[in-house]
């Protein structure tokens, strides 16, 4: 049990790493064999990809994999993403009419969006790999597909020259890892095919389990806007610069990545802590997570501030000396920003989603209002400093709401020891 658990782990935090190094690399192959307007409209495309991501993912596969007592069948769990997947593709070509995009700019951004479909679909069956005792599997899955995927893009794009191109072969290469691997070793664990005529049963089951999940996926949802709003705002009103934004985004999820590490193996010894009342304790790991994570953004940011420019020059070769306050500001909102995730994910543990939730929408939209005006007036600085600006007030507004609860949880529980007593 003791080694299948170290194999877990290992693999999965192995996947979990090269999965979220895909886009930083990707956007280093294409500012190289592209240029620089080349890497801004994937940044873009790829960004956004990403949103719908966010809606196709639904609050990801927790629940799933939580659901102990079988309220839900696990075809149940993939037919969610099989109707998603549907609305991501038809609100990315909604979105693209909307806004105006030309042909190629609306293609490349369906052929990411297909791709995080691939992505949403496979983490349902990494939920049922996962209840089977099986996650290392579904980390070698993230590896093969990051591997596969990068290597298919570039060599197709160092041949063509096309970014739509190398974007189709990402995908090609993601559905062949999930058919020839994922569903062929799913299938060994769990028979998911489900009958023509019981589709329309799966979906309202489907429906039900999103009605379930809503408030993790709003929240989640939100979170991905904070960085999202800036970013589209600076395509409208800046676009020479939206190259330049996605670039110096990427410490952001080096940041949110350590964070992750840190922070995923303590929210089952948080939720057992919470749930058997011992609230000293819990505020203890919770102040140590967000110190640690604290330290390991400020060294990111020492690290940034001696040799950030030149190593952005180096790797990407684009004169990046006029972007050095730009970088600093945008390493401190990542780290704010990651303060902000730990404290969402702290009151998810908590069960407590109405206070997250609307912190996130009204700083969001107040976020909006301003980058509207101010990006069009200073531009990529603009989107940044406003950026961080929002988080700083998500992260104050969020410790409120969370030492808030935990004060009235202590109380609670003093006052029923008392009555016991």
């Amino acid at each position: 049990m003791k080694s299948t658990m170290k194999k877990d782990y290992l693999w999965n935090t192995i996947g979990v790493f090269a999965q979220n190094a895909i886009s930083p690399l990707l956007l280093i192959a294409i500012t190289r064999v592209n240029g620089i307007d080349g890497s801004g409209l994937f940044s873009f495309a790829f960004s956004l990809a990403i949103i719908f991501w966010t809606l196709g993912m639904w609050g990801g596969r927790t629940y799933q994999v939580s659901d102990t007592k079988s309220e839900f069948s696990q075809q149940s769990y993939v037919m969610v993403r099989v109707v998603l997947s549907i609305v991501m593709l038809v609100g990315a070509l909604l979105f693209s009419i909307v806004n105006q995009y030309d042909v190629m700019k609306t293609a490349i951004i369906l052929a990411l969006v297909l791709f995080k479909v691939i992505e949403s679909i496979s983490d349902a069956i990494y939920g049922v790999l996962q209840v089977h005792g099986k996650l290392y599997v579904v980390g070698k899955s993230l590896l093969y597909k990051a591997l596969f995927g990068f290597t298919a893009f570039l060599v197709v794009d160092i041949w063509t020259s096309s970014i739509l191109l190398g974007s189709l072969a990402i995908v090609v290469a993601n559905v062949l890892v999930f058919v020839l691997y994922d569903l062929r070793l799913t299938k060994k664990e769990e028979h998911l095919a489900i009958p023509f005529s019981q589709i329309t049963l799966y979906v309202k089951r489907a429906i039900a389990i999103m009605k379930q999940c809503a408030p993790v996926f709003a929240v989640a949802f939100l979170i991905v806007f904070s960085l999202n709003i800036p970013r589209y705002f600076i395509d409208v009103y800046a676009e020479n610069e939206i190259a330049y934004f996605g670039i110096l985004a990427m410490p952001i999820t080096l940041i949110a990545l350590v964070m992750s590490f840190i922070l995923q193996p303590n929210i089952v010894g948080l939720a057992g802590l919470y749930a058997h009342k011992k609230y000293q304790e819990f505020n203890t790991i919770v102040v140590r997570i967000i110190g640690i994570t604290i330290g390991i953004g400020f060294a990111v940011f020492v690290i940034a501030f001696l040799i950030g420019i030149p190593a952005l020059q180096l790797v990407f070769n684009v004169d990046f000396s006029d972007y050095k306050d730009a970088l600093m500001v945008m390493i401190a909102g990542g780290i704010v920003n990651a303060i902000v995730s730990v404290f969402i994910n702290i009151l998810v543990v908590m069960r407590h989603f109405k206070a997250q939730f609307y912190i996130l929408l009204g700083t969001n939209v107040a976020l909006a209002i301003a980058a509207f005006v101010t990006v069009q007036m200073y531009g990529l600085l603009g989107g940044i400093y406003l950026f961080t600006i929002t988080n700083v007030l998500q992260v104050i507004l969020l410790a409120l709401a969370y030492s808030g609860l935990l004060r009235k949880k202590r109380h609670t529980s003093t006052s029923l020891s008392s009555l016991l007593e």
